[in-house]
């Protein structure tokens, strides 16, 4: 424990060097937006996470006026390259559509997200100019509006957590101060936000100095209601309007935390005794429920002063038009899945709002605020290393038939023609690829378990033998021979011996035959988070391999 504590407080040190530069939540042209707050929050005694310096002068989007406007010009991703089928750069406007095509600038616009489900940033290890999501994207597209003079309210529906441990901690940590220099008015608390410790929750979700908590909840109450650590609503005034709103975790979600620190009630009651109030405080109601969205939309019958329900519930992408909830005026909202896209609603004067679904894609360049977060969430990763997460290695399934890995060099003098094709493929510098990233992300597991040998590749824990450090298994980097093989120690001892029947044994017990290859192998890295491009039968012929011509079968 006391290690612990030791790790916890490197990482906050490191966190407050980066951004001990200035302090406070993004700036525009237009007046902040001021808080009004029911159930104020206590200040509480967390450590303060600076702003740092301000984005640096780039291409603003089009100054946006009352008369209708061309649609945004793309830009250009810095260091874009040809994603993985050799194919010319990607042209997200082209692929993804043009954004507030005819939109006047609004009186107020509404940006909502939700859903990020863990994801802090793309991969970037392979198509990352076809990748889509990220805070870096969302926030240079957030200070977008705010330069071209759109008064903003920036609301969140939750899910920003995925998992247990450390490094979900870490990640949750990264992610709401992230959020906090976005300048998100108001953030709602999801089930697998609630899964962290309530301290964890607390020393993240409290108001720190002259900060409010970003979270709100009508219905869920950290270490009690009583305890008054967020507020249960928030009237947010910005474009000369006043609004409203309020979140709720559904019934059904509920049931998914068990966590003695927390409180929770029915969602329903808690708005009978918040909406009436709420009513009276505001011109416009939303209502953030991350709740299924059959629930999300009986409360908005139940509840017809809401002008917007954002449910957390939804397809992967958000529809791209609104949806109104049938028998009713109320606009019923999605986000989609993992932080792909973003949500705009425009409000105006004597108009209908206007809907615009934003793809967070590579017409947005990178935030340098963004990239010091993450930044600084690598360090943290790297101070604290594999043990200091909680990871343990645990034995390969294939560890008593094929025995311990031994790296890729052990294959090359037997396998000349194989290693040949593997050294020149990605392959043979997936390790270069992490490690050159801007941040580097060859500490980061969530990363590392595709581009080294011994890790599982979709649960990010290492096996016994596998990769630990560049200092202590420098053999076992990259993608090599043993990541889709298995482990090959009984295979080149027995080739090293004069026993063919053994020699027979283990030669078919590193055998993977092309249809493997496809149906399972492969798309445990190559994902369509990971991988976006990748297409199987485009891409074996790079790293495809055969022995004997008669095995035209086997890789």
């Amino acid at each position: 424990m006391d290690m612990q504590r030791f790790f916890r407080s490197i990482a906050a040190v490191v966190l407050t060097i980066v951004f001990a530069t200035a302090a406070g939540c993004p700036s525009s042209a237009e007046k902040q937006p001021t808080i009004d707050e029911q159930s104020a929050a206590p200040e509480l005694p967390v450590a303060e996470f600076q702003q740092p310096p301000a984005l640096p002068a780039g291409d603003p989007l089009p100054k946006l006026t009352d008369e209708p406007v061309a649609p945004l010009k793309p830009v250009a991703t810095p260091k874009q390259r040809p994603d993985e089928n050799g194919d010319v750069p990607f042209d997200p406007i082209k692929e993804n559509g043009p954004i507030f095509v005819d939109w006047p600038k609004p009186k107020l616009a509404i940006v909502i997200t939700g859903m990020e489900d863990g994801y802090l940033e793309p991969c970037g290890c392979a198509g990352l100019n076809r990748m889509r999501g990220g805070m870096s994207r969302r926030h240079t597209f957030i200070e977008g509006l705010r330069k071209d003079g759109w008064p903003v309210v920036v609301l969140d529906v939750g899910g920003m957590a995925r998992g247990f441990g450390r490094q979900a901690e870490m990640k949750f940590q990264t992610t709401v101060e992230g959020k906090r220099k976005m300048g998100y008015d108001v953030i709602a608390f999801g089930t697998g936000d609630l899964r962290l410790p309530a301290g964890e929750l607390v020393s993240v979700a409290a108001g720190v100095g002259d900060r409010p908590s970003p979270f709100v909840s009508a219905n869920v109450g950290l270490f009690g209601f009583d305890a008054g650590i967020t507020p249960s609503s928030r009237v947010v005034e910005a474009g000369g309007m006043k609004i409203g709103v309020t979140a709720v975790l559904g019934l059904k979600y509920q049931m998914e935390i068990n966590n003695d620190e927390i409180e929770l009630s029915d969602p329903a009651e808690a708005l009978k005794a918040i909406v009436p109030e709420l009513k009276q405080k505001a011109d416009y109601l939303v209502l953030l429920a991350h709740a299924t969205k059959e629930e999300s939309i009986a409360l908005a019958r139940a509840f017809p002063e809401f002008n917007v329900v954002v449910t957390s519930d939804g397809p992967p992408t958000p529809p791209k038009t609104s949806e109104i909830i049938e028998g009713s005026k109320t606009l019923l909202i999605t986000v989609g899945h993992k932080g792909m896209e973003a949500i705009v609603l425009g409000l105006y004067d004597g108009r209908p709002p206007r809907y615009q679904r934003v793809p967070l894609d590579s017409r947005f360049p990178a935030s340098e605020d963004m990239k010091m977060l993450m930044a600084a969430y690598q360090d943290q990763l790297k101070v604290i290393g594999f043990a200091g997460l909680g990871l343990r290695p645990a034995p390969h399934p294939l560890a008593e038939t094929n025995g311990r890995f031994v790296g890729s060099k052990k294959c090359q003098s037997c396998h000349e023609k194989s290693y040949d094709v593997w050294i020149r493929s990605g392959h043979g510098r997936a390790y270069k690829t992490l490690a050159e990233l801007d941040p580097p992300r060859n500490f980061d597991p969530e990363c590392i378990s595709c581009h080294v040998i011994g890790w599982h590749p979709t649960k990010y824990f290492p096996y016994q033998s596998g990769y630990e450090s560049l200092g202590k298994t420098p053999h076992l980097i990259d993608t090599g021979c043993e990541a889709c093989h298995g482990p090959g120690e009984k295979h080149v001892a027995a080739e090293d011996g004069t026993d063919e029947k053994l020699q027979e044994k283990y030669r078919k017990a590193v055998v993977i035959t092309k249809e493997e290859s496809r149906k399972r192998q492969c798309i445990s890295c190559h994902d369509l988070d990971n991988s976006p491009d990748f297409d199987f039968d485009t891409c074996w012929p790079l790293v495809e391999h055969y022995e004997d011509e008669e095995e035209d079968e086997e890789e």
